[in-house]
């Protein structure tokens, strides 16, 4: 018997979350996998916000981001016992119909025991190098992998760990994390037999946090190149592939390096909006006075 801890994390996003939860309970139904499920409420409003199979909640104000609420979930899946492996889930993703990811990623896995981690791959993959599908193989190494649904071998989370929640915005936890598993011996892989669609309008920002798709990406490309050049030096991208096997297809480190260090202006009447509505108040008085005085 194979055990799963699919953990699928939530922040105001009932809709989402109650939709992947339902596709998610379609899979892996077999005699040989035991999977228990844990949905993780990232703070969402009570009840409004929460998903109807809400199994955990913690307080979350300013909202930590993904990986400190998968942390949290990995801490109750753990405290329950320790797994064959761990799949973790987003809830802004659909998988392809009549398709069983879940159980092909675990026979992925199968094929090769040095395999680490392992997520789908991407159905009108744009911005994510080496994610699309090939037809004629089921699975291709990767230096990273998108974290949309990553399954990972239960040996790995118990010796390695899991991603650093310090990267509240994402970018750049699974390149560091990438980066500790191959240093370990293990490998990270896409499945080509397995797909999923990932929905690009957005699920966090202007929703569950107020700040728009601009500043989010803003800070999550500060935060990245900046802890990365901080913790492992101007040039980690040449530490990161060092320990990469020449079979890896797409090397994304240097990419990575070259967009998260792209300079995004900051939109300060996003970012204060108090003052530039107050500057536009003060105007209109003096303005008004200029018209009266002309009376």
């Amino acid at each position: 018997m194979l055990s799963v801890a699919v953990i699928v994390m939530n922040r105001d996003r009932p809709d989402l979350t109650n939709r992947v939860v339902e596709q998610i309970q379609q899979q892996g139904n077999r005699p040989e996998i035991e999977k228990d499920l844990y949905v993780i409420e990232a703070g969402s409003r009570v009840p409004e916000g929460c998903s109807k199979y809400m199994t955990h909640r913690f307080r979350d104000r300013r909202y930590r981001g993904r990986y400190y609420a998968f942390n949290r979930g990995l801490t109750w899946a753990r405290g329950r016992k320790d797994y064959d492996f761990y799949w973790f889930v987003v809830n802004d993703i659909e998988f392809t119909p009549e398709e069983d990811c879940l159980s092909k990623l675990i026979a992925c896995m199968h094929d090769e025991p040095s395999m680490g981690l392992i997520g789908p791959c991407e159905l009108d993959a744009k911005d994510y190098r080496g994610a699309a599908p090939e037809s004629g193989r089921n699975w291709h190494k990767a230096a990273t992998v998108h974290g949309l649904a990553h399954l990972i071998r239960g040996e790995v989370i118990h010796t390695v760990g899991y991603m650093n929640p310090r990267f509240r915005y994402s970018q750049g936890a699974g390149s560091e994390y990438a980066y500790k598993l191959y240093r370990q011996g293990w490998f990270l892989a896409y499945a080509d037999c397995a797909t999923v669609h990932h929905d690009q309008s957005g699920s966090t920002y202007g929703k569950v946090v107020p700040i728009s798709r601009h500043e989010y990406q803003r800070r999550a490309n500060n935060f990245a190149i900046r802890y990365l050049t901080k913790h492992y030096g101007e040039n980690w991208p040449e530490l990161f592939s060092s320990v990469l096997p020449p079979d890896v297809e797409v090397n994304t480190f240097r990419w990575q390096q070259d967009v998260w260090s792209n300079e995004w202006k900051r939109n300060w009447k996003e970012v204060c909006p108090w003052f530039w509505k107050s500057g536009s108040a003060v105007k209109c008085f003096f303005r008004s006075l200029t018209v009266s005085a002309r009376s």
